[in-house]
């Protein structure tokens, strides 16, 4: 119950939250008067009547009285076979997270204004546009699943408080940088040659093109077989007549893995102290085989996009469009000349 007492001079109002748990007061800054306590009254029936409320939800909804923790723990055994990059946003999520939201207290603590307030706090916050969405992205599936497992009230946020991703400028290999990067590929080892032959031929990530083994390997139809780490599935795609002899070189040297590294970290590491040796530019990595695949299938050859999607794994169709479809001026102009109309 809400109640109207007094501490030293002023008026306080004293409730049980039974959501925490625990005995609260809060001063109203009113000396305690005939009209002031008349006014604090008021303050506490409004209280006391939100309290009820949310009880009454609570049993209603049968939303269950769990801490942030517990639900947190629950919500990475659910998605424990998740890549390993995704547990990690979900850690770095959580962690600034439970910087607002004590984790030791229950999930019903957590409301519509309060996690809007969070949303709007991490913008001030000196993280790059995409981070933010990124943040906002793994709020929006834990609160997902909270609500599923009614650890809380189901809530919607509102959509001027979430960040949209920022959709950056393709960054891909200049023409005279790719015939650098072959150049000088054979003083290096087959294992690495190869690997930088099937991403370039290929545009399949590097977690993809470890999985390959020589056995997955069709060298009479092109066709080469692969499992996705980040799709989960296994997919088999055919690769360009360039790669043949390369693959068949590599294949008479080992029986397992086409690709000898222990992760992609590796792999990428590898192929950025690569880079740095020949002086090319520092913001190339080892994605940026794939980019630059994409993008010259797309906008120097004129591949149609759904092909392209096939070949390096796009789950859906409109991310080959919408962050690699860069036609040039000249490929325009010259599509434009087929919009005849006769009067």
């Amino acid at each position: 119950m809400a109640i109207v007492i007094k501490k030293g001079a002023f008026l306080h109002i004293q409730w049980f939250d039974p959501v925490l748990g625990k005995t609260k007061s809060r001063s109203t800054k009113l000396k305690d008067n005939n009209s002031n306590r008349i006014i604090v009254n008021k303050y506490a029936k409004k209280l006391q009547d939100e309290l009820t409320r949310k009880n009454e939800d609570a049993k209603k909804f049968g939303i269950k009285k769990i801490t942030l923790k517990d639900a947190f723990d629950h919500f990475l055994r659910i998605n424990n076979n998740k890549h390993p990059n995704t547990i990690r946003d979900y850690m770095r999520f959580y962690d600034l997270f439970i910087k607002s939201f004590p984790e030791d207290l229950p999930c019903t603590m957590i409301s519509k204004l309060s996690v809007e307030e969070w949303l709007l706090g991490i913008r001030s916050l000196k993280f790059a546009q995409n981070t933010i969405h990124g943040y906002g992205k793994q709020c929006n599936h834990f609160l997902n699943f909270m609500f599923e497992y009614a650890y809380t009230p189901m809530f919607r946020i509102n959509r001027a408080i979430k960040t949209k991703p920022e959709v950056k400028e393709i960054i891909i290999f200049k023409d005279e940088d790719i015939s650098k990067i072959f150049k000088n590929l054979p003083d290096k080892t087959s294992n690495f040659r190869t690997a930088i032959y099937i991403l370039f031929y290929t545009g399949l990530r590097s977690s993809d093109i470890l999985t390959i083994t020589a056995d997955r390997i069709n060298l009479n139809q092109n066709l080469i077989s692969y499992y996705s780490p980040k799709r989960k599935k296994f997919r088999t795609v055919p690769f360009h007549p360039d790669l043949k002899p390369i693959l068949e070189k590599r294949m008479a040297e080992v029986s397992g893995c086409m690709i000898e590294y222990e992760d992609h970290v590796n792999l990428g590491r590898a192929i950025t102290r690569y880079f740095k040796a020949l002086k090319l530019e520092s913001y190339y990595t080892a994605r940026t085989f794939r980019k630059t695949f994409i993008t010259l299938c797309r906008s120097r050859f004129n591949m149609d996009a759904s092909v392209v999607r096939e070949l390096v794994g796009h789950e859906h169709g409109n991310t080959t469009d919408k962050y690699y479809n860069q036609i040039n001026m000249n490929t325009i102009k010259k599509e434009f000349k087929k919009f005849r109309f006769r009067f």
